[in-house]
């Protein structure tokens, strides 16, 4: 056996390690990329300028925010899975990276493995609006409008395999009322039509609708929360409008690719926590409709996990399957 090349490789495999960890060391030594699955101006794009401002300044490098929308967030998260995992390009993600493997077939990435967690950023409730023009006050009068009028009723979701789309399907399989699916691409594009009266229901999350409510050019019958939503405290939640298990609410997370550096992994986590500890931080992702969370990398693993089998098995019990 020769000998020199097994001692050459270890040589270099050591220096490849010291290589790495002073790479890691020394990061971030240029600006990062937070990609997000939504268009400019959307609640996650709020959030996601808000802590590249503040994770700036902790760094000490400058974050700019992509906007990559389409495919209900595959776009934007195929391409964090494919980038390296070097910590400068990261996403923040919507509850579609744990649904989208159960509702579409093409989707590009496997969330657990292509993935390093970093930290669940905030939860982002729903609240189910109707136009004005429909004659709906109440879940009740709802329900009924739509089963005697059984195709009348169209709803608006961001997208196949958001947690709006399995939200109403959900509605739809617990109270027997028909409603047809109307897939867009964001939330700038599904609101206008929902006040215009083109779409009639929508069970979106509270910051993409909040302006219209309190304008009153929309109405809301219900909040998917266990408890009132603050902002919005005259709408009752699901189960006091007389249906239970529909508290599906939305959130953000940041991910970086599978293999990120541990240290490159910490230094991003302590960086969103910083963000979300800051009062400011925390007063302007309440004011637009989210709850701040955080957390550590591995707490973000297992409500990952735990996301994928409660909304997998959601899916499957309101007869989704891959399209």
């Amino acid at each position: 056996m020769n000998v020199l090349p097994i001692a050459v490789r270890l040589i270099l495999a050591g220096l490849a390690a010291l290589s790495g960890g002073a790479v890691a060391q020394d990061f971030p030594a240029r600006p990062i990329r937070i990609l997000i699955p939504f268009p400019a101006g959307s609640a996650a794009d709020m959030i996601a300028r808000l802590l590249a401002t503040d994770m700036g300044g902790t760094l000490g490098t400058s974050l700019v925010v992509e906007s990559r929308p389409g495919a209900s967030g595959n776009i934007a998260l195929d391409a964090a899975a494919k980038s390296p995992p070097d910590g400068y390009t990261v996403v923040l993600a919507s509850a579609s990276i744990a649904i989208n493997r159960s509702l579409i077939k093409a989707t590009p990435y496997d969330p657990q493995k292509d993935f390093t967690p970093i930290s669940l950023v905030a939860m982002v409730p729903s609240v189910l609006v109707v136009s004005k023009a429909l004659p709906a006050n109440t879940v009740a009068e709802l329900v009924a409008h739509a089963r005697a009028n059984p195709a009348a009723l169209n709803y608006g979701t961001t997208g196949i395999g958001t947690t709006q789309h399995l939200a109403a399907t959900m509605f739809s399989v617990r109270t027997g009322a028909p409603l047809t699916h109307v897939p867009y691409k964001g939330a700038d594009q599904l609101v206008p039509d929902l006040v215009g009266g083109r779409i009639q229901l929508s069970f979106n999350n509270i910051p993409s609708v909040q302006g219209q409510l309190k304008a009153g050019s929309i109405r809301a019958l219900a909040v998917g929360r266990a408890s009132r939503w603050p902002g919005l405290p005259q709408v009752p939640t699901y189960v006091e409008a007389g249906i239970g298990g529909l508290e599906y609410s939305g959130w953000v997370a940041l991910f970086g690719p599978a293999g990120m550096a541990p240290q490159v992994q910490e230094k991003l986590n302590r960086a969103v926590l910083s963000a979300l500890a800051s009062s400011q931080v925390r007063e302007r992702i309440q004011a637009g409709g989210s709850d701040p969370s955080g957390g550590t990398p591995a707490a973000l693993a297992a409500f990952l996990a735990s996301e994928i089998d409660q909304l997998s098995k959601a899916a499957a019990a309101a007869g989704l399957k891959p399209e």
